[in-house]
């Protein structure tokens, strides 16, 4: 996967990542991925994503035949995806707890076109909150199968249950992330998508895999209606998303004779110190803003994060700088997942341009 850069400017540069070894043949490079049109702009992924239509994303259709062919070249050598993933990309081999079954891999809904019977082993019990099977995931913890939420769902509990409940939500496991210590290599790992969706130009897809779960009732304080949903939607979210113009903008340097104002920098450099005035830096991003499309104006300031999604979102903004990225992100919801054994969520990663890193700097700064 080709690194994105503008103009020089490597400010916040992305986590660290595993691409596909050598011996790994038959995946598509960048050149080849960018060879076929674009299927969505990025405000029309923002809107899948927050609609919870996550199964509207997709590949190109010829890129998704040969996506069909490779997996099936790839499952004759290593019989299943997760052989694949624990053999060749995957830094460690997940943990996966007893109660644990099928979790989701790289597919989208092209990879099944037709709505499959699940077999009753791998069907979950009906639960308080969605009143009928859901297949079970790594990535999602039932919400029928914790003691606690018979407290939760119930009016009064006694003192026994309530012990039970706190030290059951001392004891749980999912997804965390430690602003501090940074990303846990025994647990999380930062990988890109070798067959991704179709993207906008300078947008990478990554997928953060996880030896723990990434739902968890205790994310949503057990709500069965909040817990439906996320069953049925995934999650989802926005990180690095730019404020909406809220403030009057400085007097940009004239321009009617093409030259520039005394005291004034032209021009386009790393970003780092450039374009700078006397009296001032004026928020260039800001005015694009203002005189932008109707898109750009649609989505300016938009800020999202499904309930459930405060974990991943914290992780997001720690691995890609809000800086220096505008992330979305998504969880797959148990009806979209395919390979057992697996936890990850799916990050489409858009590298800022120089203006924007310089907006946000200046907003974080209090110069805005």
């Amino acid at each position: 996967m080709s690194e994105v850069v503008y103009a020089n400017d490597t400010r916040y540069p992305g986590p660290k990542s595993h691409p596909a070894p050598a011996n790994v043949t038959g995946l598509p490079t960048q050149a080849e991925l960018d060879a076929y049109p674009r299927l969505f702009t990025w405000g029309e992924l923002k809107e899948i994503i927050m609609t919870g239509q996550l199964g509207q994303l997709m590949r190109n259709t010829e890129m998704q035949y040969k996506y069909d062919q490779w997996s099936a070249g790839m499952k004759k050598q290593f019989v299943s995806t997760e052989n694949y993933l624990v053999h060749t990309r995957l830094p460690f081999k997940p943990t996966t707890s007893r109660a644990a079954e099928p979790t989701y891999d790289l597919s989208t809904s092209l990879d099944q076109p037709q709505p499959q019977c699940q077999p009753q082993s791998l069907l979950s019990p009906p639960t308080p909150a969605s009143g009928s099977s859901t297949p079970s995931s790594v990535g999602f913890v039932s919400l029928a199968s914790l003691k606690a939420v018979n407290g939760k769902l119930s009016k009064g509990k006694s003192d026994g249950e309530s012990g039970e409940e706190e030290e059951e939500e001392h004891q749980a496991e999912y997804l965390r992330y430690d602003n501090e210590n940074g990303l846990d290599p025994e647990k999380y790992a930062v990988l890109p998508n070798d067959w991704p969706y179709n993207v906008p130009y300078g947008v990478r897809h990554f997928c953060v895999w996880s030896k723990v779960p990434i739902a968890h009732p205790l994310l949503i304080d057990f709500d069965p209606a909040a817990w439906a949903k996320i069953e049925d939607e995934g999650l989802g979210g926005f990180t690095g998303v730019a404020p909406a113009l809220s403030s009057p903008l400085l007097t940009p340097p004239s321009s009617t004779n093409g030259a520039a104002t005394p005291g004034t920098t032209v021009g386009r450099g790393t970003g780092q110190g450039q374009n700078q005035l006397d009296l001032g830096k004026p928020d260039w991003y800001a005015r694009d803003l203002r005189r932008g499309g109707k898109e750009m104006a649609r989505w300016s300031g938009v800020e999202y994060e499904s309930a459930g999604g405060a974990e991943v979102g914290k992780m997001v903004k720690g691995l890609w700088d809000e800086r220096g990225w505008e992330c979305i992100w998504f969880v797959n919801p148990p009806r979209l997942q395919s390979v057992p054994g697996f936890s990850h969520f799916h990050v489409f990663a858009r590298r800022k341009t120089p203006e924007e890193i310089d907006a946000a700097e200046a907003r974080l700064n209090g110069m805005a």
